[in-house]
């Protein structure tokens, strides 16, 4: 079977289920995966936990309870559908003014682009001050 083109979404074929244990802050943002069962699809599974980590647990009225909750992820090859569930495991327990986990991974990824665009710059600062003797404007001494 051929690779897919780049851009391609290649749906399972089979029933998948990932779960993911998360402890959710203040806020109702995902501040930490506990724990994960994977479904034995990479790229199931990397869908599913870039959206755990994005996601916000909050009430119909808005407000958030921090505390430690269960996300499951199932997929139905039928209808080709993800159906999303979240149970309160535990209320409190937790760091309710934890930066969300979307937030830290930000951050991180800003120092590592400054990094890298420091490192880029450095790479193609042009050379100062040094000295070319074979270019130098005082001709070289005649050897007889």
């Amino acid at each position: 079977m051929p690779a897919p083109q780049p851009g391609t979404v290649v749906v399972p074929k089979t029933a998948e289920h990932s779960a993911y244990v998360i402890e959710v802050n203040g806020k109702g943002q995902v501040s930490k995966v506990r724990s994960s069962v994977s479904s034995g699809n990479q790229q199931f599974d990397a869908m599913t936990y870039g959206n755990v980590i994005q996601t916000f647990v909050r009430k119909p009225d808005g407000t958030a309870v921090a505390g430690v909750y269960r996300m499951n992820y199932d997929y139905d090859p039928k209808t080709k559908n993800v159906k999303r569930s979240v149970t309160l495991l535990q209320t409190g327990g937790v760091n309710a003014n934890a930066v969300g986990l979307v937030d830290r991974m930000a951050e991180a990824n800003k120092v590592a682009a400054e990094k890298v665009r420091k490192a880029m710059e450095a790479r193609n600062k042009p050379v100062e001050n040094v000295p070319l003797p074979f270019l130098s404007p005082t001709p070289a001494p005649k050897h007889s």
